[in-house]
C-alpha cells in the first residue's frame, strides 16, 4: 500500500524520534491553505482541525503553536493556533515591506519541535521564478533553526490548482525540486522530510470554486499526509518512562465490530472505505457500515464522512456504495 511505503521512507529520514515525555509543539506555516477558511463560521475549517482529530484519536500529545487564531472558528473546537497567512509566498515569509514577518511570528511562542511547511501556492499564481522560491526556503529553513536549532521539518509539495496548465509550468516543477532541495538542507540534528501533497489530491474535485482553496474533502487530503508524515517523528502514545525502540509507527486501528480486522483507507484519501478490514471494497463495507453507523460516528468520524459534509448519516451509506463503481 502506497501509505505505508510512504510511513518506511518517511521513519528513514527523520534519523529519530523525539522525547517521550515532553508535549510535542507544532507549527503549521503557510499561506491560506494553511489558515483554511477565512470566514470564522465556516462549515469546512482548515486541515489543522482534521489532522488534530487524528491525532487524538491516535493518542498524541501534540501543542500547535503558532502567533494567530485566525480566524478562530466558532463551528470547531481544536487547538488553534497557526501562523498560515492568506497571500503570503516564500518571499513575504522572510520580508514584508520593512518588517520580517517569520521572525516576528516567532517571536511570540516557545522553539516548536516540528513544522509543517506548506508555502508556494501564491509563487505558483504570481510565476515566482523557481530559483527564487528555492532561495526564499533556504532563508525560511535559516531562521526555523536559528529559532529552534533542533527543529524538525515537513515540507510539503502543494497541492494542485483547478488549472491543468498551472499545475504542469508552475507547480509540478517546484514540487519536484523539493527532494533534492531537502537533501541539501537536511541534517541529523535537524532533518528535513518531503511531504507529497500532491499526490491523490483533484484540483478540481477537492478545492473551492476558485479552484485554489481546499473543500472539506481536500483539508481531509491534507491532514492525512501530515498525519502520515508526523507519525514517525512524534513519541510514541500512551504514558511511558523509557524510549521505544524505532518500529514503523501506525495510527491507532480502527475496527468495527463485525469486520474480520483494521478497517483500511486503499486508496490513501483519509477515509476507510475498507470498513471490514478484508483487504478490499465491496458491497459487504456498505452492509457493516449502515448497520454499525452509530458506532463510526462516535469512534472516528473522519474516517467515514464519505460525503463531506460534516457528519456520518445514511447519505454516508450511498456514497459508499456509489464509491464501489
Amino acid at each position: 500500500m502506497h501509505l505505508r511505503r510512504l510511513l518506511i521512507l518517511l521513519l528513514i529520514l527523520a534519523l529519530a524520534i523525539l522525547p517521550v515525555a515532553a508535549k510535542v509543539t507544532v507549527l503549521p506555516l503557510g499561506d491560506s491553505i494553511t489558515r483554511g477558511d477565512y470566514e470564522a463560521a465556516s462549515d469546512n475549517g482548515s486541515w489543522r482541525y482534521y489532522l488534530g482529530q487524528q491525532l487524538a484519536t491516535g493518542g498524541y500529545d501534540v501543542d500547535f503553536v503558532g502567533s494567530t487564531t485566525f480566524p478562530t472558528y466558532t463551528r470547531f473546537t481544536f487547538d488553534q493556533d497557526h501562523d498560515g497567512h492568506g497571500g503570503y509566498t516564500t518571499a513575504m515569509l522572510l520580508a514584508n515591506g520593512e518588517t520580517e514577518p517569520l521572525k516576528a511570528w516567532m517571536a511570540a511562542y516557545g522553539p516548536p519541535d516540528v513544522v509543517l511547511l506548506m508555502i508556494g501556492t501564491n509563487d505558483a499564481l504570481l510565476q515566482v521564478p523557481l530559483a527564487d522560491r528555492l532561495q526564499n526556503l533556504r532563508g525560511i529553513v535559516t531562521q526555523l533553526r536559528t529559532k529552534s536549532p533542533n527543529v524538525r521539518i515537513l515540507l510539503a509539495q502543494i497541492i494542485p490548482t483547478s488549472d491543468a496548465t498551472r499545475n504542469a509550468q508552475q507547480i509540478a516543477p517546484f514540487n519536484a525540486v523539493l527532494p533534492a532541495l531537502a537533501t541539501e538542507l537536511s541534517t541529523s540534528q535537524s532533518p528535513i522530510v518531503v511531504v507529497d501533497q500532491y499526490g491523490g489530491y483533484n484540483g478540481v474535485a477537492d478545492n473551492g470554486a476558485d479552484g485554489i482553496h481546499p473543500l472539506k474533502s481536500g483539508m481531509q487530503k491534507i491532514a492525512a499526509r501530515w498525519y502520515a508524515a508526523l507519525v514517525p517523528v512524534l513519541a510514541a502514545p500512551g504514558p511511558t518512562t523509557t524510549v521505544p525502540p524505532i518500529v514503523l509507527p501506525t495510527p491507532t486501528p480502527i475496527v468495527v465490530s463485525g469486520g474480520t480486522g483494521s478497517a483500511g483507507d486503499p486508496n490513501d484519501d483519509g477515509l476507510f472505505e475498507d470498513v471490514n478490514g478484508n483487504g478490499r471494497k465491496d458491497f459487504a463495507d456498505v452492509v457493516l457500515f449502515f448497520n454499525r453507523l452509530d458506532w463510526c460516528a462516535g469512534h472516528a468520524p473522519w474516517a467515514f464522512d464519505f460525503n463531506g459534509n460534516g457528519r456520518i448519516d445514511f447519505a454516508d451509506v450511498t456514497r459508499l456504495f456509489d464509491l464501489l463503481g
